[in-house]
């Protein structure tokens, strides 16, 4: 009697087994010029990031400003803006900066589903 062997439900490629199903899919399905774009929606985040003159430089002076107003502490930042509207852009900035990261997740997922069932 023979043994019937199911096939494989992986593919092997140059960059690891993939589910065979979900590779199917996706060549049908998935541009790959995609990640291109998600990584121009994601150069405008980056920047934000740098060093100087980025996000980090402005939750620093949002610290002066809370520090002097919650604390006593000297003025050390121009009294040009109030701390309410600075706190706010920083949060309105940092929701769109989620989202923009959720969505470029969620467009990447795809690519994860590629992950074999190889039990």
């Amino acid at each position: 009697m023979s043994m019937k062997i199911p096939a494989p439900d992986f593919a092997i490629t140059p960059y690891g087994d993939v589910d065979a199903a979900a590779l199917t899919r996706l060549r049908q399905d998935f541009d790959t010029a995609l990640l291109l774009e998600l990584v121009e929606r994601l150069t405008p985040v980056a920047q934000r990031f740098k060093a100087l003159g980025g996000l980090r430089d402005d939750m620093l002076r949002l610290h002066r400003m809370a520090h002097t107003v919650l604390n006593g502490a000297n003025l050390s930042e121009p009294a040009s803006e109030d701390l309410w509207e600075v706190a706010a852009e920083l949060i309105d900035e940092l929701r769109q900066t989620a989202e923009t990261c959720l969505e470029i997740a969620s467009a990447l997922q795809p690519l994860a589903d590629l992950q074999p069932n190889q039990e």
